[in-house]
């Protein structure tokens, strides 16, 4: 018996898992997949394939999502960032930077300050952490 996780990605993809036996209808591969990718000042996701040109979008934000569409009403996505939420953040318009290239629509978000301050004491606090050995079990000792 198997159980499988009905949970939402946050950053990167769901694998795809669509087989005759158990899905009657699944997406097409040839519709745009959106991908978060975050680097460590920026949140950033990839739409691909979306093959318009970059004057053919439209980047808004609206009740704390980004919202893209195209102009010939071909696209429509809602993008929202949970960190933000978490953080109680609003989101800001001129921190939303875009860009097109091979058929791939690249949408990112400027971290806020109090964001990268954090994230540099969980790492800073991380690399304090000494990993265990193979073979160490002296911190493991039963009682």
């Amino acid at each position: 018996v198997s159980t499988q996780s009905t949970g939402e990605y946050e950053i990167g993809c769901p694998p795809l898992s669509a087989s005759a036996n158990t899905d009657l209808l699944w997406e097409s591969s040839t519709s745009p997949k959106v991908y978060r990718q975050d680097t460590k000042t920026h949140y950033t996701w990839r739409i691909q394939p979306l093959p318009y040109p970059l004057s053919n979008y439209k980047i808004s934000v609206e009740n704390n999502t980004i919202f893209v569409r195209t102009e010939n009403k071909k696209y429509f996505k809602k993008l929202r960032i949970e960190d933000m939420d978490r953080f109680q953040f609003p989101l800001i318009v001129k921190f939303v930077n875009c860009a097109h290239a091979n058929s791939t629509l690249m949408i990112s978000y400027e971290k806020p300050k109090p964001v990268l301050q954090l994230e540099q004491a969980i790492y800073s606090e991380l690399c304090k952490v000494k990993p265990i050995q193979d073979g160490d079990m002296e911190s493991c000792k039963q009682q």
